[in-house]
């Protein structure tokens, strides 16, 4: 008889530490949870409900300062990624095609780089990246939300953010490319 108190508590608390352990949220993978995201992101920008870009100025890896609000009139696709994050390496191909396909119709790439200098010029150099690459900072990061890499931020001709995407998986590039030609026509 003295067993079954013991027992009853073991039971109890094993029940209540799986019903915690258990929640919703935690048992999705992180796949389910990026492909809700960009559900999220895609519902809010096709409602028009898009924010104003908070401008910046960084400078590129020839020297050059790019300014976001001198884009005005252009879709400016920008990538926050770094050279050590495999999904990046994989999504930079893809972005490389999309923009030598609508470069000459107002399309811009900017990588934005968050990594050493020095390591950005030879990725880009080995991966012979045609479009500008971007010091990156922590201040810009921060502002456009960049909780992890890769972070696409894709705004329309008014410099407002049409689209936000985290991460990459093979197949997102043609939402993408979906995107940037809505964005174009408009």
């Amino acid at each position: 008889m003295k067993k079954l108190p013991v027992v009853l508590f073991l039971l109890i608390a094993v029940f209540v530490l799986n019903c915690k352990n258990n929640s919703p949220q935690q048992s999705k993978n992180k796949e389910q949870l990026k492909v809700e995201t960009n559900v999220q992101t895609q519902e809010t920008a096709k409602n028009n409900e898009r924010k104003q870009a908070i401008d910046f100025t960084l400078t590129d890896l020839n020297g050059k300062q790019r300014t976001l609000s001198e884009q005005k009139g252009k879709v400016v696709l920008v990538d926050f990624w770094a050279t050590w994050c495999p999904p990046c390496k994989v999504e930079i191909p893809y972005l490389k095609k999309l923009y030598a396909a609508y470069k000459d119709q107002g399309f811009s790439v900017w990588g934005v780089g968050l990594d050493k200098e020095e390591k950005l010029r030879q990725f880009v150099k080995e991966y012979d990246i045609e479009y500008p690459t971007l010091l990156g900072t922590r201040t810009v990061a921060q502002q456009y939300d960049v909780q992890g890499i890769p972070t696409s931020v894709l705004f329309d001709k008014n410099n407002r953010i049409a689209y936000h995407h985290v991460g990459f998986a093979p197949g997102m590039e043609k939402e993408l490319e979906k995107e940037i030609k809505e964005l174009l026509a408009e």
